[in-house]
């Protein structure tokens, strides 16, 4: 054992998001930006238990704020998720996104922007819930791979998440 974690494919998660709302900030420095979170699922990888099958409830929020250097963007997302049970689970992530020329392209709007690779996006994610059912979700560690999928109707964000566990 060389007392590195390794990691499990643990789910997907999709979710559709609106036009940035530019805040700002009067002290803070960097302006803030809060992006609204419109639709998603969340569905887990075969074998990966607590099995989940969720869907966005309600809207979330992704709060960004973009480095003085302007080559990544913080993210301290909010959201909620109901499972086809009708669990209720709180999904939290935080992370940076590496602001690429592709990236910079899907992010402004360019004609020839199209769906990203992954790994501009490296984010952590964590849950609450009172649901019994997740209740391990609550005591795992996730990390996650994200991209910008280019669609017809809008723009998503995809990420590929796994558990990590102890070497």
């Amino acid at each position: 054992m060389s007392g590195f974690p390794s990691i499990q494919p643990a789910f997907t998660v999709l979710v559709a998001i609106a036009s940035p709302l530019a805040i700002g900030s009067a002290s803070r420095g960097t302006p803030l930006a809060v992006v609204p979170m419109t639709s998603g699922t969340v569905k887990s990888e075969p074998g990966f238990e607590p099995a989940l099958n969720a869907e966005l409830d309600g809207v979330g929020y992704d709060y960004i704020r973009t480095d003085g250097s302007g080559t990544h963007m913080r993210l301290d997302v909010r959201s909620q998720l109901k499972d086809t049970s009708g669990s209720l689970i709180a999904m939290y992530y935080k992370g940076a996104v590496r602001l690429s020329p592709e990236t910079v392209k899907v992010l402004s709007g360019a004609p020839d922007a199209k769906t990203t690779e992954f790994g501009d996006s490296v984010v952590n994610f964590s849950f609450e819930t009172g649901a019994e059912r997740f209740k391990a979700l609550e005591t795992m560690t996730f990390v996650g791979a994200g991209r910008f999928v280019v669609k017809k109707d809008g723009l998503a964000v995809e990420y590929k998440v796994s558990r990590v566990i102890a070497g």
